[in-house]
């Protein structure tokens, strides 16, 4: 595990970057994971804290992390992970989350009515984990991604998505949607609504809004705040990150 806490504490503090000619493009900080995928042979970090609260429960994510590698033209692997602090009632429990580890293919580009597409294939393994925070089961997900672009400085995003949960292996069905629009070259306004569900189970729902600002043409901070509706459980929470690329 120490090796995993040098390698998150590594992708969040170092910011010695090599500029690209593209703009950075990232998943984060939203839910709705975006089709575009990394220039082969160049490494993306995009690293954040959180903070969530539902009723007296309280919890922190001091980092999560996802390290992106692009393999080849329309295909990244990559690790996902966070060192995780929960407060519950008279119990604190801190460790790393169940490493995440997975690939994204761009399958095709936006034309007219047809949407940017991609396949988001990924798996948490249990054991690589701290002891708090260790699952009975891995837990896949398999998501397709889409993006339309409905004007040069606006798009709306979707995903929709199974996984398999690590208590139970039932499966949870995902969707997302979110629009942003870019104020600026530098700023940009996204709003999401998403939620997950089991069957015969009302769906989780939850609705955020963020702000983007690209600092570099590699680099990008972001701010997000949101809160669960409808059925769900009385939940907000609040985030902030920073992206770059190598």
């Amino acid at each position: 595990m120490k090796k995993i806490k040098k390698l998150l504490t590594a992708g969040l503090f170092c910011f010695t970057c090599i500029a690209e000619a593209q703009q950075i493009q990232t998943d984060r900080p939203n839910e709705t994971e975006s089709p575009a995928v990394i220039t082969t042979r160049h490494i993306q970090i995009e690293s954040g804290f959180s903070f969530e609260k539902e009723d007296d429960d309280k919890t922190f994510e001091v980092p999560n992390a996802v390290f992106r590698y692009g393999v080849f033209k329309n295909a990244e692997i990559r690790i996902e992970s966070a060192f995780k602090i929960d407060h519950q009632e008279q119990e604190q429990h801190s460790g790393i989350e169940p490493l995440i580890v997975g690939a994204k293919y761009h399958i095709a580009n936006h034309k007219g009515l047809i949407p940017d597409l991609a396949l988001l294939a990924r798996v948490s393994i249990p054991w690589l984990a701290d002891n708090a925070f260790q699952e009975p089961k891995y837990s896949p997900e398999i998501r397709m991604l889409a993006q339309h672009e409905l004007s040069k400085s606006s798009h709306l995003g979707y995903n929709m998505g199974v996984k398999w949960l690590a208590e139970t292996a039932h499966p949870e069905y995902i969707y997302t949607l979110s629009a942003d629009h870019a104020l600026t070259k530098k700023i940009k306004l996204v709003a999401e609504a998403y939620g997950y569900a089991e069957s015969h189970h009302h769906a989780q729902n939850t609705a955020d809004i963020a702000v983007l600002y690209v600092l570099q043409k590699n680099m990008q901070l972001d701010i997000m705040a949101g809160s669960n509706i409808m059925h769900s459980p009385q939940q907000k929470f609040v985030e902030i990150g920073l992206s770059y690329k190598l």
